[in-house]
């Protein structure tokens, strides 16, 4: 079978496409033939850093935290679905890959009518949309929110999740005008540029100087510290990413000045967590069939080119979802 692989953490080149054999499913465990694996920051990190990785990073290593596949064949004690059933598989690492073995525990059924692509890229992203919004940032019927970076995969998911959530205005940050154009294109009611200096400005202009309820960052960085500037009284920043490279610094003082409050989320924590992972993916999965929620899957490489994937994530320039195609 095919799979990525890096002996040394760097740039996308690293990645290499190798022939290795197929595993074989240990007890509790199934395997499944990989239709989609999808291409997260996550990734990007594991390849760059064995520091920035949650867990010890040792070679070859091979990215991908999640994937969607049928099962084809059950270890000894896996009580899990029939071979041939489509599921999504949650994984530590070693998605990019044709073939993966992942516990029984960890997947999840694919209902009918969601292709591969669409499916892979409701676990992670998905799953952060949604819990950023209703769990962890406690959404409330007419609050005010700010998305940044609304055009990728997880903003364009809790763009529309907070429309269904029944935000009261949805304010979309983005680095270019077409990003923008396709987030107001999902429901935000205003678009702005955070890459413009006046940009907290302009989010309070837009909230007639009342500032956003709830603001919902993964970029980090210095214009982390700009987030309280336009945050209301009794405000909730949810952090969740720090596609900028560099890592959000907390100001005690503007945290505590108007009674803020910051939260973070990490999905490989809350992957784990059972309750956290299967009834948000079912009301996921019923928006999409519903038709309410629309997967934005803008961007889909063969296996080979995970560098290329890798590199279109490292620019920034993406939108929606990037998927991996082994097939």
């Amino acid at each position: 079978m095919k799979i990525v692989r890096f002996y040394e953490c760097g740039e996308p080149d690293v990645l290499r496409l190798e022939e290795t054999a197929i595993p074989h499913p240990k007890a509790g465990q199934v395997l499944l033939q990989v239709e989609a694996s999808g291409v997260n920051y996550t990734d990007v990190d594991h390849r760059r850093s064995s520091s920035a990785s949650r867990e010890p990073l040792t070679f070859p290593s091979t990215p991908g935290v999640e994937v969607v596949g049928v099962i084809v064949e059950a270890g000894e004690g896996a009580t899990a679905l029939p071979v041939g059933t489509r599921v999504i598989g949650l994984l530590s690492h070693g998605g990019y890959a044709e073939y993966v073995a992942v516990p029984a525990a960890s997947i999840i059924p694919v209902p009918p009518g969601l292709d591969a692509a669409q499916a892979v890229a409701l676990p992670l992203q998905g799953l952060t949309a949604y819990h950023i919004l209703a769990t962890f940032g406690h959404i409330q019927p007419g609050e005010r929110i700010l998305i940044q970076a609304a055009a990728g995969g997880v903003g364009t998911l809790a763009v529309q999740l907070a429309r269904l959530l029944e935000a009261g205005q949805i304010i979309a940050t983005a680095s270019t005008p077409a990003k923008l154009d396709l987030a107001l294109s999902l429901g935000a009611d205003v678009g702005i540029n955070y890459t413009q200096p006046d940009w907290t400005t302009q989010v309070l202009q837009a909230t007639d100087g009342k500032g956003v309820d709830l603001m919902l960052d993964m970029i980090g960085g210095v214009q982390f510290s700009e987030n309280f500037t336009c945050l209301a009284p009794l405000g909730r920043i949810v952090t969740f990413g720090k596609a900028s490279g560099q890592r959000a610094v907390i100001d005690s003082e503007k945290l505590t000045a108007r009674c803020s409050t910051v939260t973070g989320f990490y999905a490989g924590y809350a992957g784990t967590r059972p309750d956290l992972v299967v009834p948000a993916l079912k009301k996921l999965f019923q928006y999409v069939l519903a038709g309410q929620l629309h997967v934005q899957v803008h961007h889909r490489f063969p296996l080979e080119e995970a560098a290329a994937a890798h590199r279109l994530m490292e620019t920034r320039q993406s939108t929606g979802k990037i998927v991996l195609l082994p097939g």
